[in-house]
């Protein structure tokens, strides 16, 4: 069954105007009608009434919303500005702090870089000598080619470098450091222990540079006449004249000794050790603390001898050395010495 529907379009359309005409006339009423408010305080006063038509309370109602959305707006850009140039303040702090650090670490890389090629420099000539002797190795500075990144920010020109990009400078800095500090430390612990080596090897004459008069060896003994093993080396001098430890040291013996006569016997570490015999007169006692060239007695006679001079010996492990070789640092700086020069 199909059902069919049939519209009129005039009186559909007359319905519609006539129903738009009582909405409006209705409206209009309405906005025209009054709205009484009445504000009744908690005392004894009279409530306070006051009158307003519709559309004059819808007209505040719409006026305050759009005043708040407006202000909302504004506020919300405001702090969004505001923000925006914090981070960006905050940001160039940050990277004139760490320009300042950077410069601070370049710096001491710089000096780190300098002293470690001098000593590298004089390692790979064999100066030896001069490691272990010079003083002025800590000199040193930056160059300008090593600041060159640094430049940006000295010139106020922050803008230039990001955060990430001054992040990765810093962090291959500090690797570069750490490698530079590492090979710094290793050439240290080598000189230091070289100059402790060379202030503890004897390299210098006991006494004035007199004549030797009985060398190191086999020889006939000028008192029994016997082929012997000499020892040492026999040194002349006049009587009383000082005689000097040849290297820093500990005195281990000082006393009367059998043949050597009056004895002193200077431990100076490393396995080294040194007899200075037939003194007149013993100037440090046993466990007394020396240095080089410090005077340990004076040049005499006593004990198994022919006149005034010094017996000199040197003691490499309990076992006698020639001590003719260790009158200057000659054979301390020798690669062929038989001194431990670490390569």
């Amino acid at each position: 069954m199909l059902l069919k529907i049939s519209i009129d379009t005039p009186r559909f359309l007359g319905y519609n105007i006539l129903l738009m005409k009582k909405t409006l006339s209705f409206l209009r009423k309405a906005l025209k009608r009054d709205v009484t408010i009445i504000v009744i305080p908690h005392s004894t006063t009279t409530p306070v009434r006051k009158t307003f038509t519709l559309s004059f309370i819808l007209f505040m109602l719409t006026f305050w919303t759009g005043i708040t959305v407006w202000a909302t707006v504004i506020t919300t850009n405001n702090a969004d500005y505001w923000r925006i140039r914090l981070d960006r303040e905050v940001i160039k702090f940050k990277l004139m702090f760490f320009a300042n650090e950077l410069k601070k670490s370049q710096e001491l890389l710089a000096q780190v870089k300098d002293k470690d090629g001098q000593l590298r420099e004089l390692l790979d000539m064999k100066s030896k000598k001069a490691i272990v002797t010079d003083e002025n190795l800590n000199k040193g500075g930056p160059t300008p080619e090593e600041q060159a990144y640094l430049e940006k920010y000295l010139e106020n020109k922050v803008h230039e470098v990001s955060v990430k990009e001054l992040y990765y400078q810093t962090k291959e800095l500090q690797k570069e450091t750490e490698q530079q500090l590492a090979s710094a430390e290793e050439i240290n612990s080598f000189i230091s222990y070289q100059k402790k080596l060379y202030k503890s090897t004897p390299n210098t004459w006991p006494c004035n540079k007199d004549r030797i008069t009985s060398p190191f060896g086999f020889r006939i003994h000028p008192i029994t006449g016997r082929y012997e093993y000499h020892t040492g080396i026999d040194i002349d001098g006049s009587k009383n004249s000082p005689i000097h430890s040849v290297a820093d040291g500990n005195v281990k013996y000082s006393g009367w000794s059998q043949g050597y006569g009056n004895l002193v016997i200077v431990n100076h570490g490393y396995n080294y050790q040194t007899y200075y015999a037939h003194l007149n007169k013993i100037q440090v006692k046993e466990g007394e603390k020396i240095k080089r060239d410090q005077i340990v007695g004076l040049m005499g006679e006593t004990g198994t001898t022919t006149g005034v001079h010094l017996h000199y010996e040197i003691r490499l492990n309990d076992k006698s050395i020639n001590p003719a070789k260790f009158l200057d640092d000659s054979l301390f700086f020798s690669k062929r010495s038989g001194v431990d020069w670490r390569e």
